[in-house]
């Protein structure tokens, strides 16, 4: 019994042994990682700013594991990044990207809807599998994100955005792996999938100290409008129009929507004016970033006159409902 007792023992040690010299390495790789971070961060940046910074993360990197180690790091290269673009959370910009995220995770959520039970129906065309793939996390990014749940919305909204180029990826018969001879019936444009992209953008970059839960149903509002007259016109519409449905649907109805959930939303014009600069990144730029053409006064116009005139109903009809019930003087 004694013999194998002892090779029990010298087993764990140089297990130990073994796990002291695996610990080492990862430890000096997050450091290395953590200061290409601290890198990130402005020369403009306060130096004794700074120097907590970088204590509290190798505290952090020091006593946590791998993964932990490698969050951290990546907190500390989008706080730089954010200062350094003027994007936190006391910039108007940064508090702009906190007001719109919820707006465009429910745009995303709604769109995504729509497309999936086109999706779903053509499951047995394998391009519709590539489009599935995107828009699943695209989907549970919005439900995460109307939900509170912030760090796991921020986590689809990534993969959301590297995702987004496979269906037309998939769907180009020169590249290796393609459905080279296989018809596709369904699949997903470029600015469709550049549209879910640019929107999961802006959680990406909000910050996350102002990214809080909703305090009202605007978002889910949202959701419910653009979903319930996508999903109405694709039905009186048929499969052969999907297309078209997504086109007219989504894009005339979504900036009237975004107009009235950003007027009860935002309290001043100035806030309400940089959120919807925000938000209308992605449907103004997607056709010029995938080259479908070119950013003009048309296009300009489709978006800013259903979206002024949602932004002034529910403005006017807030403004109404505060006169007929105003609140009481807290004094009294």
């Amino acid at each position: 019994m004694t013999p194998h007792r002892n090779d029990d023992r010298s087993d764990d040690r140089s297990g130990d042994r073994n796990d002291r010299q695996g610990r080492p390495e990862a430890a000096r790789l997050t450091t290395h990682l953590l200061r290409r971070a601290l890198a990130l961060y402005p020369a403009s940046y306060s130096a004794d700013a700074l120097a907590d910074v970088a204590d509290h993360a190798e505290r952090r990197v020091r006593t946590a594991g791998p993964i932990a180690g490698l969050r951290e790091v990546a907190d500390v290269a989008g706080h730089g990044l954010r200062v350094r673009y003027g994007l936190t959370s006391h910039r108007p910009a940064g508090r702009a990207l906190a007001t719109a995220a919820p707006i465009a995770a429910a745009l995303v959520g709604s769109y995504a809807a729509v497309h999936l039970w086109w999706a779903v129906r053509a499951a047995g065309d394998p391009g519709a599998w590539a489009v599935i793939a995107l828009l699943v996390p695209a989907a549970l990014m919005a439900v995460a994100a109307l939900t509170g749940r912030w760090t796991t919305a921020r986590v689809l909204a990534a993969v959301t955005v590297v995702l987004a180029p496979l269906p037309a990826l998939l769907g180009h018969p020169e590249l290796p792996g393609a459905y080279t001879h296989i018809p596709l019936t369904y699949t997903l444009g470029g600015p469709d999938a550049a549209l879910f992209a640019l929107n999961a953008l802006v959680l990406v970059l909000a910050p996350p100290d102002r990214t809080t839960q909703p305090r009202n149903a605007v978002p889910w509002a949202v959701v419910i409008a653009l979903t319930a007259v996508d999903l109405a016109l694709a039905l009186s519409k048929g499969s052969d129009g999907a297309t078209v449905v997504f086109s007219s649907g989504f894009h005339l109805t979504a900036p009237l929507v975004t107009g009235v959930a950003v007027a009860c939303t935002t309290r001043t014009v100035r806030s309400a004016a940089l959120t919807a600069a925000v938000l209308a990144v992605p449907p103004l730029f997607t056709p010029t970033l995938v080259g479908y053409g070119f950013l003009n006064a048309t296009a300009t116009l489709a978006l800013a006159v259903p979206f002024a005139a949602g932004y002034a109903a529910a403005l006017t009809a807030v403004r109404l409902k505060d006169r007929l019930n105003p609140r009481p003087d807290p004094q009294h």
